[in-house]
């Protein structure tokens, strides 16, 4: 470290970090970091005549900031802005009056929701004295808008007549969260149904006054296109996929270094002292491990290959991270959203998650909330994203991917613990299969196998056809019914192993999966009579010749990719290592080995050189 670094590592002089404000004046009055991004308000400001615009992104991810930040400027004060990218530019710093409703705070009760809404109008009337009677309708943002308009005139007005019969075109409109209510009143149709109708009058009143909005911005998680805001003329711009404001919530690995730097130095600092990073661990690991949970994120429709589209971090999980010391699922268990909850409880819904093995036509708008669709909603709300767009002449479609590892580490916790996921199922998974932690850390091959096909049979009723990926997910929530420890697809040497893992003492294994495709002549045949008394059971480790030779086969592929693709380097004289090929077929029938590395011979042996049915060598040599 250089000695600024060393200075920073000890957390002198660095900047104030805020955990969750999404107040400017928090950020600027108390000199805390503060990420800029006024430059793509000024982009929004400036571009006339599109004035009106709509924004959907999870939440926590930085939105309402945004509007706080442009309410700010509206006040026509540079000051705050210095050396900010808009502070730089050429604006012109005018004041304009803001009405700012934030509906998170408002109630999904129609009644409630009416008479704060109509409060909030008399607040802002009072605020600006405004001659207005008493809001009675919530077609009254009308007179609030008009008397806004006439009693602020700005001094500055391009492209506008002069009239004084002409009410300027000055007020800036911002609303946040504006889907808030909807969402909470999913399990009450004629709320629902009430909420709609009444935010359809209050958008169709602010449509009529287009002409004295200088400025538009509606934020939320989803778009719902038959409410009037949305409907009729294309007065609002969504940039919500637009690859140019792709970046405008969330931090950019660049904004992290710029703006975090010292911080990064310090949490690093800490945590070599607790023991979860090792002494001679650099800035560089402390970031890689920084990607792997928060990075992924993507609003970016564009049909460049994954590693190409502009990906963010969660900023959320960032700032907690650094603050905490600690890696963590921050964002996931701050309470994002009971809508998508209530949209991920199947259990085919998790594995798709994880497994990366969700795609969906269309993102975003739609119709109404009974037209909700569990992919586009899952990324409208963060817990999927934008891995590839597919597009032609007669559609479109997005593949979906899972971002990081705190939402899949989180998802693979979640179900665990959910009660009953299975029709008939008592207790959790973490209940019924503890269990396999302890097998897996006892290299134990066959009480493996039974657990991990009990659960295959049980999500065979769910899922349809048994990708490889998805006995993945499925291996993966086994690893973590005890906590977080298995890293999903981690690239590893010359490629990306299926899964790695830490177990509770401290072994790390390496894992391959392989599934087994048998041709149809060498189907099981039907049993033509009874089986005798005494039989063992089937679908553990009485599997048919010919399926036995197909998993043993696999076996010996997963084993000689991991030793080609050189996975196993990467823990080299890290401790006690293994090495566990898996092979599965169809829904009934797997198989498990384990390997020991020897790092001296710089072989592979079965753990404690017990014998096992791999059909190549006993004994390998480790590739360099």
């Amino acid at each position: 470290m250089t000695e600024k670094d060393k200075t920073q590592a000890n957390g002198s002089n660095l900047k104030r970090l805020l955990r969750d404000s999404a107040s400017f004046s928090d950020y600027i009055g108390s000199g805390s970091v503060f990420v800029d991004k006024t430059g793509f308000i000024f982009d929004l400001l400036n571009s006339s005549p599109e004035r009106m615009f709509f924004l959907s992104r999870p939440r926590r991810f930085g939105k309402t900031l945004l509007l706080d930040t442009i309410q700010h400027i509206a006040k026509g004060d540079r000051t705050p802005f210095a050396g900010m990218k808009i502070g730089e530019s050429d604006y012109v710093w005018e004041r304009y009056p803001v009405i700012r409703l934030t509906f998170s705070q408002f109630e999904s009760d129609p009644l409630a929701f009416r008479r704060k809404l109509l409060k909030k109008f008399d607040e802002i009337a009072r605020e600006h004295n405004l001659d207005l009677e008493p809001a009675n309708s919530v077609s009254d943002i009308d007179s609030v808008i008009s008397k806004l308009s006439k009693n602020y005139p700005p001094s500055h007005m391009p492209n506008m007549s002069q009239s004084t019969e002409q009410e300027p075109a000055n007020v800036m409109l911002l609303l946040d969260e504006y889907d808030f209510p909807l969402l909470g009143s999913l399990d009450n149709p004629d709320s629902a149904e009430e909420l709609r109708n009444m935010l359809r009058t209050f958008y169709s009143t602010i449509k009529s006054c287009r002409d004295k909005i200088r400025f538009l911005f509606v934020t939320g998680v989803t778009k719902f296109s038959k409410l009037s805001i949305f409907s009729g003329m294309n007065s609002i711009i969504d940039i919500s996929l637009d690859k140019n404001y792709s970046s405008i919530c969330g931090f950019t690995e660049e904004e992290i270094e710029t703006n975090f730097h010292g911080h990064i130095l310090k949490a690093l600092s800490d945590m070599q002292e607790d023991g979860i990073f090792k002494d001679d661990s650099t800035y560089s690991d402390f970031m890689k491990q920084l990607e792997l949970w928060y990075n992924g994120y993507s609003w970016d429709e564009t049909t460049k290959a994954c590693k190409e589209k502009t990906k963010v971090y969660n900023p959320f999980s960032v700032i907690n991270c650094l603050y905490n010391k600690e890696f963590n699922h921050y964002w996931y268990d701050s309470g994002t959203s009971p809508a998508a909850y209530k949209h991920r409880l199947n259990p085919e819904t998790y594995v798709n998650i994880i497994s990366n093995n969700l795609n969906s036509g269309e993102l975003a708008p739609t119709e109404d909330l009974k037209g909700l669709k569990s992919e586009s909603f899952l990324f409208q709300t963060g817990y999927v994203t934008i891995a590839k767009t597919q597009k032609s002449l007669m559609y479109k479609n997005y593949i979906l991917k899972c971002p990081n590892n705190e939402i899949s580490y989180a998802i693979a916790k979640d179900f665990c613990n959910l009660d009953s996921p299975f029709p008939g199922f008592q207790g959790s998974i973490n209940e019924k299969y503890g269990a396999f932690v302890n097998a897996f850390e006892a290299s134990d091959d066959e009480e493996c196998a039974r657990l991990f096909s009990s659960l295959l049979d049980k999500f065979s009723l769910h899922m349809n056809s048994p990708a490889e990926n998805v006995y993945q997910a499925i291996l993966y929530i086994l690893l973590n019914s005890q906590g977080f420890r298995a890293t999903f697809e981690q690239p590893l040497g010359d490629g990306r192993i299926d899964i790695s893992y830490v177990s509770p003492s401290g072994i790390q294994a390496v894992i391959e999966i392989k599934r087994v495709r048998l041709s149809s002549s060498e189907k099981v045949s039907k049993l033509t009579e009874a089986p005798p008394s005494g039989s063992a059971l089937p679908g553990f480790q009485e599997h048919p010749e010919h399926v036995r030779n197909g998993l043993e086969k696999s076996i010996a592929d997963a084993v000689s990719q991991i030793l080609a693709k050189k996975y196993l380097r990467a823990f080299y004289l890290e401790g006690e290592t293994r090495a566990c090929a898996v092979a599965v077929h169809g829904w009934t029938d797997s198989m498990f080995r384990f390997y020991n590395v020897d790092w001296n011979s710089r072989t592979i042996l079965p753990p404690m050189h017990k014998e096992q049915p791999w059909n190549r060598n006993a004994e390998s040599k480790l590739r360099d």
